[in-house]
């Protein structure tokens, strides 16, 4: 079993595969806390009730319904009944290796959302019909065209039933950005900026116009998430998590903590709740 920064790390995907797309396994039900290893999962359930947790948000099972889970993100299930329906993983390999390019727009566009309920059941006999015939091609090792070709059908079909406010996709700079920013979260502008080779402004106006955030505010939203998982899914102390995320020392990533939350890092430990939404 593999662990980063003290949580698990599961991999369901053979590490010559970049793309997995089968049914869901009904004996998974209950899991403990774990991240993905360097891929992108999609989960859809036409069956099966309970919950699901994304880091700190644990989610009502209302079927039909799609999940979107990102590498960095931990989660876990627990479902009270037999549970029905597909999933796809991608690895990084298959998303920068891809024939049709529009396929990335698409998986970037729902990587912004973690849950989507299906209310048209026309729609649901649409999505279940191409999660079929793609479990079909790729377990018969069919054209790749024809499987990317499904896919983004499907990709496609989700996207439209997604109604949030789009602000459009994540360029070049920005993608790179969010890569580093994962591998190796730190609440330094300059370092990232260094890492892209351009100037720390320059990374900011990219930011601006990607996220309606500065480049401190996306850092700030993704160190303040790693650091609630790992307050919430590990044994790490306050200094321990303080040095993982790159702060001079406790004291630092305390009051950076409380900025940010209103609490410190120990009494959220204490009080931290999932609650079903």
């Amino acid at each position: 079993m593999q662990e980063q920064f003290g949580i698990r790390v599961n991999s369901k995907i053979e590490l010559k595969q970049t793309l997995k797309i089968e049914p869901f396994d009904t004996t998974k039900r209950f899991t403990k806390p774990h991240k993905h290893n360097k891929y992108f999962e999609i989960v859809y359930l036409s069956q099966g009730s309970g919950l699901h947790t994304i880091d700190t948000t644990a989610y009502v099972i209302d079927v039909p319904q799609f999940f979107f889970v990102k590498r960095e993100e931990v989660h876990h299930w627990s479902i009270d009944t037999e549970p029905k329906g597909f999933v796809v993983i991608f690895k990084d390999e298959f998303i920068e290796n891809t024939k049709d390019k529009e396929i990335n727009l698409l998986v970037l566009e729902l990587s912004k959302i973690n849950m989507l309920n299906v209310k048209n059941k026309e729609d649901q006999m649409v999505i279940e019909t191409i999660f079929e015939l793609l479990c079909k091609e790729t377990k018969t090792n069919s054209n790749i065209n024809i499987i990317e070709g499904l896919l983004k059908a499907l990709l496609s079909k989700i996207t439209s039933l997604n109604t949030y406010d789009k602000k459009g996709v994540f360029g070049d700079v920005s993608e790179q950005f969010l890569y580093f920013l994962s591998e190796s979260p730190q609440n330094n502008v300059s370092y990232y900026a260094n890492k892209l080779c351009i100037t720390p402004q320059y990374l900011n106006t990219i930011c601006k116009q990607a996220f309606n955030k500065s480049a401190s505010e996306v850092i700030a939203t993704y160190i303040n998430k790693e650091a609630k998982r790992l307050l919430l899914y590990t044994a790490y102390n306050v200094s321990e998590i303080a040095h993982l995320l790159h702060f001079k020392d406790a004291s630092h990533f305390g009051k950076y903590f409380k900025k940010n939350n209103q609490i410190t890092p120990l009494n959220y430990r204490k009080s931290a709740v999932s609650k079903p939404v």
